[in-house]
């Protein structure tokens, strides 16, 4: 078996861009019963592989490098599910059922391995690969555009989303919780692979991107929407969160303005607010860009 490590994805990922057909197969690994193969396909963004579907065999796509979108379809081709694999969305692989109809697109250049007849094992590719479910924080840290692409950039996030939590409406919309009166504090969810990040390394991070005794105000932006808060769905984290708020404490005389509360309600925002300063690079934002670069570099030991 080989073993799926930097220089092998990158040397397959040259071959491609020399195929006319812009798609390479590079074969990875085939079982001793001979039942089950899998490839590493080297894909190039416009690459699309049509509708098509295995009467005899289940299919599996695990990302390993870049962003592709794999659909199913019924019978008369209407899409019934589509989803995009990547480490970014925390979207790592997805398990096509024999004789269901599905196509692929590549967004990204991208590295995927692909199963046929069996389900993807992950332990052979041990070491490279990790698609455990992860954890989950709630970050309110003002303006969730800069808020959600600082954590963007640490080393471990496998997933964001924007949106509003502890409020006490349903469903509000932006302009709603803009007004102040339904509650709600902008705030970013965090994902995160647990045997990469620590929750400790994380909540110091925050620390850095706020202005913690600051009541309802950071930078320019000023509002009860604009609160900063640490909001939890699993009772362990909370004396993790507890020791770093007493070492953050020791910081300042002032009493830390921040929320440290168990998730009770999480909206999530409008699309347009997803990913905002990744589709608008020159949009408004309280971060600093010296604080992207840092957060992109950050250890551990650093802090």
């Amino acid at each position: 078996m080989k073993i799926i490590d930097n220089n092998l994805i990158d040397s397959v990922a040259e071959k491609a861009k020399q195929s006319p057909r812009l798609r390479m197969n590079h074969n990875f690994h085939q079982s001793l019963q001979d039942k089950c193969h899998r490839f590493l396909n080297a894909l190039e963004p416009g690459t699309q592989i049509p509708v098509h579907h295995h009467p005899t065999k289940d299919e599996t796509f695990v990302i390993l490098k870049g962003k592709v979108r794999v659909s199913t379809y019924n019978d008369d081709g209407k899409v019934v599910e589509s989803c995009v694999l990547s480490h970014e969305n925390g979207r790592y692989g997805v398990d096509i059922a024999k004789n269901v109809w599905h196509s692929l697109e590549c967004i990204e250049p991208s590295v995927l391995l692909e199963c046929k007849e069996g389900p993807f094992v992950e332990h052979e590719v041990d070491g490279i690969l990790d698609i455990k479910s992860g954890k989950d924080i709630f970050l309110a840290g003002g303006c969730f555009w800069g808020t959600e692409h600082y954590f963007k950039q640490i080393e471990g996030v496998v997933e964001t989303e924007v949106g509003f939590a502890n409020g006490h409406t349903e469903n509000p919309t932006y302009q709603e919780v803009y007004t102040d009166t339904t509650g709600f504090a902008e705030t970013v969810y965090v994902k995160y692979n647990p045997t990469v990040v620590s929750l400790e390394f994380l909540l110091k991070m925050f620390f850095k991107a706020i202005d913690p005794t600051s009541l309802n105000k950071q930078g320019h932006d000023e509002g009860t929407r604009y609160r900063t808060g640490i909001y939890y769905t699993d009772p362990k984290d909370l004396p993790v969160i507890e020791k770093v708020f007493a070492e953050e404490q020791q910081n300042y005389q002032q009493p830390l303005a921040v929320e440290k509360l168990p998730l009770e309600s999480f909206y999530i925002a409008e699309e347009y607010h997803q990913d905002y300063l990744d589709k608008n690079p020159t949009g408004y934002c309280h971060l600093p860009q010296s604080l992207f670069e840092f957060a992109r570099s950050a250890k551990a030991k650093q802090l």
